[in-house]
């Protein structure tokens, strides 16, 4: 018997979406999982039957379409057959479906870092990335932006992937970003100390920020340069640097410079500058192994008191009731307790040159 079905256009199989106007797709064809489609041949008009098998399954379709959804990933194969009603049926045509699993966005896990540290996100899932907010990210379509955070706090980001099939991942994944506040420590002022005078050194926690650890290095001349205030006894001068730490992991540095002297002694300059150039424009002595200062006193030649403070870190600007004075001799006084409890006493003159 002639198979009337040989003239079907069948050497593709057409996907035909639900669009008013159908577009038409040869196989073979690539979905995504979730993706519903419809096959048909031929027309509906004419008096015939199909069958259609997906990887060998009979369907239940017995018209020109065949109406599916893909709901697990591989590779599939779809045939059809016409039965026309004088009893003849045509070739079998076929056509292969390639169905790709949805990709899985993954945002990487919350961070916490602390301030000042280089903060990179670790997308994964696809081949196609996109971040929001694009706020402080170095690229927002790549897998790997940077975060330029601009302070403490906490910032959230959500990633959108897709892969090169075109399927896109079903809910976008979140991640968390928390920069902790800046830390700092201070090592303390620079001094000045005997020589083989024990001095204790004291790491400040500036921003209360829990510092677990202390290292000071070098260390030389240190009891413990492990802890937070080890005692230095030194024959030379020396500048300590203390690197602090948190349970975090976040680190903050300082230096102190000790010079070391012969002494106790109460070392006076003899002239100062008060020119606002940045260079000897206070009037300072220099306090080794002074454990107390009594008083450091100026007076001017008319024996007025223009200064006095008993702060070994504090010193006299060149000003009276807000003035700067002339240039000229000006008397000073000073006596201190050294670490042995001696009270030194010195006086002299300093020349104030503008």
């Amino acid at each position: 018997m002639h198979k009337r079905l040989l003239h079907i256009v069948l050497f593709f199989l057409f996907l035909v979406t639900g669009l008013p106007l159908w577009s038409q797709v040869a196989m073979p064809d690539t979905v995504c999982v979730g993706t519903a489609r419809r096959y048909q041949v031929n027309d509906a008009t004419r008096p015939s039957t199909y069958t259609w098998t997906v990887n060998g399954v009979t369907q239940t379709s017995t018209t020109n379409e065949l109406h599916i959804t893909w709901t697990v990933s591989g590779n599939y194969n779809i045939t059809v057959v016409e039965h026309a009603n004088n009893g003849c049926d045509g070739d079998m045509r076929s056509g292969t479906v390639y169905v790709k699993p949805i990709p899985v966005a993954n945002a990487g896990p919350d961070l916490t870092v602390c301030f000042g540290k280089t903060i990179q996100l670790n997308g994964s899932g696809g081949t196609v990335f996109q971040w929001s907010p694009p706020t402080y990210l170095s690229n927002p379509n790549i897998s790997n932006p940077i975060v330029n955070a601009p302070g403490a706090g906490v910032y959230v980001y959500q990633l959108a992937v897709s892969d090169n099939s075109g399927c896109v991942a079903l809910k976008k994944d979140t991640v968390s970003i928390t920069v902790l506040p800046p830390v700092r420590v201070f090592a303390g002022n620079d001094t000045s100390i005997t020589l083989n005078q024990p001095f204790q050194l004291n790491a400040i926690d500036v921003f209360n920020s829990g510092f677990t650890s202390y290292t000071w290095s070098p260390a030389f001349g240190l009891n413990n340069p492990q802890i937070k205030n080890p005692l230095a006894t030194l024959d030379r001068d020396m500048t300590y640097t203390v690197s602090a730490k948190t349970a975090n992991d976040c680190e903050a540095t300082d230096d102190i410079r000790i010079r070391v002297f012969l002494g106790p002694e109460i070392y006076v300059p003899t002239i100062f500058t008060p020119n606002n150039d940045g260079l000897n424009d206070i009037f300072i002595p220099t306090y080794v192994g002074i454990k107390e200062l009594k008083y450091f006193s100026v007076y001017n030649r008319f024996g007025e008191l223009v200064y006095s403070t008993t702060n070994q870190a504090n010193g006299w600007n060149g000003q009276y009731k807000g003035q700067l004075q002339n240039n000229g001799a000006f008397v000073w006084h000073v006596a201190g307790v050294d670490f042995n409890g001696r009270t030194i006493t010195k006086k002299g003159t300093v020349i104030l040159a503008k």
